[in-house]
């Protein structure tokens, strides 16, 4: 300790040191470095610089002409502190970006030694009576030396800065192959992508590649720490080893250097000095033989946009497909083998060592990277939180990420060290009309298109055609993404979607641009109603489905301030009226009906009457197939309004729905105003609601048992589908309510034909899940009377997957208890009547005519095979099951 207190006396002693009373100052390729002022310049311009890192380079420096052991360093930048190795290992990484990876020397055992040539100057930067003074052991251009020696120098100089052992690069084979391809092929190459994607790590991978290939070597220019575009050419000229005398410019140094060389010149964190790196290629480029091997590597939030530019857009990691195995879960081994996974299992061994991904935790990394978009810094980050918090801690914290994801390698950029930082900087870089739209364009969710973000971000300052210039920027700078074609999507990582909304709330703007968010929504599905006949068609719901991230946040809002917003209740109710569309699309109408039930307290006596109307007539139709009773009552009051509007088109739509749900609840007779009105003001060329009302008068006809009438409503709906060029309509009516008059008529031979033919034709075609999801259910009980109980079995798990989010899938579990019943399992028959009894009691549904009769038959085989209370007993047990539960004693799996 004593000898390390000594050689702390005498840097000081060094730093404090004057030549006939002038400041004595260092030079290093284009850099100067001040010990008493504590500034190290480059090109005369300051550049940043901790004190830790001052001190450790101060004393490499003065001491160019020998080793300096890691004690005597630390001594020098932690006086009087014990530290561990790893605080002057971050430092030393730090000065190596800055000034070149050669720039310090690692003498292994022993310490760290300055490598550049350093000239030792009596005065100030650019004074004129500063005597230069060769320090011992540093090499003056005028000790070069003979020609003959210069080249057996350049001969053992070393043929790249890369660092001798990079990093692994994790589930980038397929970019790296492709990269390395562009750059052998193009002179530039610009890879570019969000702030901790990996653009660095990928960078490095590629050059290392290059090496083997390259006889003028490969130069790794780190421009992170640059806070002046002009410094570019003379970071380049130090990464190559070339000395700068006073006055020589830095482009023409780097460019006669390079002259007939094949080089790979990789420039890294190019973003915020894009027009200097720009120059600077251009002009090797213009400078270039034709045949010249000079390649240039460019990592990047945005791209240079030069002609000679090639473009590699760097996505996310990625993760194995859902349903890798035979369950819907992922295999360990997948997620390990996969990009995020396997970043994700090499950064938690390196914390915890004995770490695997197993079955129990599987789910836990996935959903962590998923939710991290798969950006690997982000991933690292949360992973060097597993020692403090644990995989489950990590995964419930990820609502708090910023706060979580902070710290991690420490050999990173300091812009690198928190997620927080690395969006720092890159918004930093934005002009502030484009830090406006970048915020407002948070509060989307899953993506938005070009005409809802001009919504959303404009305002009185920012018209729509400007937010189509700043949302280019944007898209240019790696902050969204823009995705598809010819009419792209754009959409945040969901990390800086939450930047964002941060950014949002200080700027004080949350709940204006969250009520424009609505608007946009509303705006977008109304256009789209009205630019379509009747409904939509496979790919419009499709498209419609894009938007179910944004309905299901604009309604959260909504519902969740509307004790402190009620002059919100006309928007909520307007987006009420459309977000069914988008909800049914996207995830079935049970969501979509709930959801709209939920806004039905907002009408008030205030609300305009068009508003009201088309919010009854969503919700009675997303109640029709599953029979609701609050959707009768809303059809009721849409058709009366649209009565008092004079719009007899919706109000024939709305009097169907009332018929079809009317029919559900058991109002037989009293149906028949209704249908007669119906019957008097159809449209003639309407085809959709024609076919509606005709489906709605088979259900009616059938629950008063009037099958045959029944079956010629089905039939007539099948052939107006038909002749109006709607095959998948038609196809599916035969299957479904066709089979349905068909097994109610007892004519299950005719029954099981037409449901073979629709399901044939409906699994060759894309887009028919809906469609299908009926013919599937019905063929079930085809089967059912057939006698074939295990094909009716696997019939019925497939039509649980596709009706599961319809609200109609507990009407085939009392077909599936007579299936039960006649295999002999009796209890589970009669356990499954039970619960099937409450649902229809709460639901307020009446059995239809032939459902009856089959529930006649499961009666008497019970009545038959069980006692009494044994009966009582399992229909108890069923009564409080769920739906789950019920399938699966159904299936025999329970």
């Amino acid at each position: 300790m004593a000898c390390r207190h000594r050689y702390h006396d005498l840097a000081c002693d060094l730093r404090a040191l004057r030549v006939d009373g002038m400041e004595l100052s260092y030079s290093f390729g284009h850099f100067r470095l001040l010990p008493e002022r504590r500034a190290l310049l480059a090109l005369d311009q300051p550049l940043k610089l901790g004190g830790r890192a001052f001190d450790v380079l101060t004393a490499l420096v003065q001491c160019s002409d020998r080793v300096l052991s890691k004690h005597e360093l630390m001594d020098i930048a932690w006086p009087r502190l014990v530290v561990e190795e790893n605080n002057l290992n971050v430092q030393i990484v730090m000065l190596r970006k800055l000034l070149g990876f050669p720039a310090i020397a690692t003498v292994p055992g022993r310490g760290y030694r300055f490598a550049l040539p350093v000239t030792q100057l009596g005065g100030l930067p650019n004074a004129d009576d500063g005597a230069d003074i060769a320090l011992p052991g540093a090499a003056n251009a005028a000790d070069a030396g003979p020609a003959g020696n210069r080249a057996e120098l350049d001969a053992r100089e070393p043929r790249t800065n890369l660092p001798p052992h990079l990093p692994p690069l994790y589930g980038r084979a397929e970019d790296l192959a492709a990269v390395a391809s562009l750059l052998n092929q193009h002179p530039i190459v610009t890879v570019t992508g969000a702030g901790g994607i990996g653009k660095t790590r990928l960078g490095q991978a590629v050059a290392a590649q290059a090496l083997a290939g390259s006889a003028g070597g490969v130069w790794w220019i780190e421009l992170a720490p640059l806070n002046r575009g002009a410094l570019v050419p003379a970071t380049v000229a130090v990464a190559l080893g070339l000395e700068l005398s006073a006055g020589r410019d830095p482009t023409q140094a780097v460019l006669a250097h390079l002259r007939g060389q094949s080089a790979v010149l990789v420039l890294d964190n190019c973003e915020h000095v894009l027009d200097a790196v720009a120059g600077f290629a251009a002009a090797l480029c213009a400078s270039a033989a034709p045949d010249s091997a000079i390649r240039l590597l460019v990592t990047s939030q945005e791209v240079l946009k030069m002609t000679e530019e090639h473009i590699y857009r760097l996505g996310t990691l990625t993760l194995p497909d859902a349903g890798t195995n035979a369950g819907t879960g992922l295999l360990p081994a997948a997620v390990a083998a996969s990009g995020a996974g396997a970043l994700f299992l090499a950064r938690a061994r390196a914390v915890e060592t004995r770490f695997e991904i197993t079955a129990k935790n599987v789910d836990a990394v996935v959903e962590i990277c998923r939710r991290l978009d798969g950006i690997p810094l982000a991933i690292e980050l949360a992973v060097a939180r597993l020692p403090l918090l644990g995989i489950e801690g990590v995964r419930a914290k990820l609502n708090e990420r910023f706060n979580v994801l902070t710290g991690g390698a420490r050999a990173v950029l300091r812009r690198h060290q928190t997620l927080r930082a690395a969006l720092d900087w890159s918004h930093g870089l934005l002009s502030p009309a484009e830090q406006a739209v970048f915020r407002r364009l948070g509060v989307f969710a899953g993506g938005f298109t070009l005409e809802a973000a001009q919504h959303v971000a404009h305002d009185d300052t920012i018209d729509d055609w400007d937010v189509l210039e700043h949302l280019g920027a944007l898209v240019d700078k790696s902050m969204v993404l823009a995705e598809g074609d010819p009419l792209p999507r754009y959409r945040m990582l969901e990390t800086t979607r939450l930047f964002a909304l941060e950014r949002l709330g200080t700027a004080g703007e949350t709940e204006a641009t969250l009520q424009r968010h609505v608007q946009a929504m509303v705006l977008l599905i109304a256009a789209q109603e009205r630019a379509i006949q009747d409904r939509f068609t496979p790919s419009e719901s499709a498209q419609l489905a894009l938007e179910v991230d944004n309905v299901r946040a604009a309604l959260d809002w909504l519902e969740q301030g509307r004790d402190s917003a009620a002059h919100l209740d006309d928007l909520a109710i307007e987006l009420g009226a459309l977000a069914g569309h988008v909800l049914s699309a996207a995830s079935g109408e049970t969501e979509a009906f709930e959801r709209t039930l939920t806004l039905r307290s907002r009408i008030g006596a205030a609300t305009p009457p068009q508003t009201a109307v088309r919010f009854w007539a969503m919700l009675a139709d997303l109640g029709a197939v599953p029979g609701h009773a609050v959707s009768y009552d809303a059809a009721v009051r849409a058709a009366a309004l649209y009565a008092e509007l004079n719009d007899d088109a919706k109000r024939y739509w709305c009097l169907s729905i009332q018929i079809a749900i009317g029919a559900r609840l058991g109002m037989g007779a009293l149906l028949e105003p209704a249908v007669s009105e119906a019957r008097r003001i159809e449209p003639a060329h309407a085809t959709v609601p024609r076919l509606y009302f005709r489906w709605a008068c088979y259900r009616w006809l059938m629950s008063q048992g009037r099958c045959e009438e029944a079956l010629a409503s089905a039939q007539a709906q099948a052939r107006i589908a038909h002749e109006a060029g709607m095959p998948m309509h038609g196809m599916s009516t035969t299957g479904d309510t066709v089979v349905d008059c068909e097994l109610a008529l007892g004519r299950v031979g005719a029954a099981d034909a037409h449901s073979r033919e629709a399901l044939a034709w409906l699994e060759s075609r894309p887009g028919t899940r809906y469609r299908l999801a009926h013919v599937v259910d019905t063929r079930v009980r085809v089967l059912i009377d057939q006698g074939k109980a295990e094909e009716a079995i696997e019939m019925a798990r497939r039509a649980l997957q596709l009706t599961r989010n319809e609200g109609f899938s507990f009407r085939l579990i009392e077909p599936l208890a007579l299936n039960a019943a006649r295999q002999g399992r009796l209890r589970d028959a009669a356990w499954l009547t039970g619960h099937v009894d409450a649902s229809y009691a709460q639901r307020g549904e009446v059995r239809w005519p032939d459902v009856a009769a089959r529930r006649a038959q499961l009666d008497a085989l019970l009545a038959a095979g069980l006692a009494p209370q044994a009966l009582g007993d399992l229909r108890a047990e069923g009564v409080s099951a769920t739906v789950e539960e019920a399938f699966a004693r159904a299936f025999g799996d329970a």
